[in-house]
């Protein structure tokens, strides 16, 4: 009787390939989790335009001046930007960055925010162009006074965090490969870097809270470079107004 021997692979070709696969998912797996983190920050962007597009919306129906960022109402709730905005997306969905759904608290941000506000969101704003209605004296900015349209930043991908004297100040995001979404006053949206900063605790209004990310914005970031927000109003001859109180906010997160 002819014994028929079968072939098979030995120990040392069967740890070869082991390690052909491992060095394939070593190269392979940051390809797709960078693959998923674009298609974030298109979904993101894409936020941000219907967000930019809703804001102007709301200026042409109320005689061309942007809203306040917050006031009391008069049933002592917080009117807020994000909820005199959502008539217009008819989409809380849109307030929420992919890469980060709940990165702001409205109710912890505010402590009581009205009816119809979104609970979550993504997107900071800048406290120049929307001016806060708390501050006594201050008038909603208007259209009209913004001289560089495409280059002033309505929302960006931010936060709150604690500023001197525990006040609120917004910082950048750069949620998406140390870049973030922000859409402008002309309506469009775009990418700009950052470079990693430092920290700072969030802002709630139980306290200090997480640990954030700051960020410096960079050289594509126009006249908000170096800042650590996108706070502040474009001249034409190559400054920033920060403004001041009063009659208009005044932007605070400088290096």
């Amino acid at each position: 009787m002819v014994r028929i021997r079968r072939g098979g692979f030995t120990l040392i070709e069967l740890l070869v390939v082991i390690a052909i696969i491992a060095i394939l998912a070593a190269i392979l797996f940051p390809v797709f989790a960078q693959a998923r983190e674009k298609a974030r920050q298109t979904s993101c962007l894409s936020n941000h335009k219907q967000y930019a597009l809703a804001t102007l919306m709301y200026v042409q129906d109320y005689d061309e001046t942007f809203p306040y960022s917050s006031y009391l109402d008069p049933t002592y709730c917080v009117v807020t930007f994000y909820q005199v905005v959502n008539p217009y997306v008819k989409n809380q969905q849109i307030t929420i960055c992919p890469s980060e759904t709940q990165a702001m608290s409205l109710q912890m941000l505010v402590g009581a925010p009205c009816a119809n506000t979104p609970p979550y969101t993504s997107y900071g704003i800048n406290a120049r162009l929307y001016v806060n209605g708390f501050i006594p004296g201050v008038t909603p900015v208007s259209l009209a006074s913004i001289s560089l349209p495409s280059e002033t930043v309505m929302n960006y991908d931010g936060n709150i965090a604690f500023g001197a004297a525990n006040s609120e100040v917004e910082v950048v995001q750069a949620r998406h490969t140390q870049s973030f979404n922000a859409n402008e006053v002309d309506g469009h949206a775009k990418a700009i870097a950052a470079n990693l900063y430092g920290s700072a605790p969030q802002f709630t209004v139980a306290g200090p809270g997480r640990p954030l990310k700051t960020w410096r914005i960079s050289a594509n970031g126009g006249q908000y470079v170096n800042r650590l927000d996108a706070c502040g109003l474009p001249q034409d001859n190559g400054t920033l107004d920060l403004g001041g109180t009063p009659p208009n906010a005044q932007c605070q997160a400088t290096p």
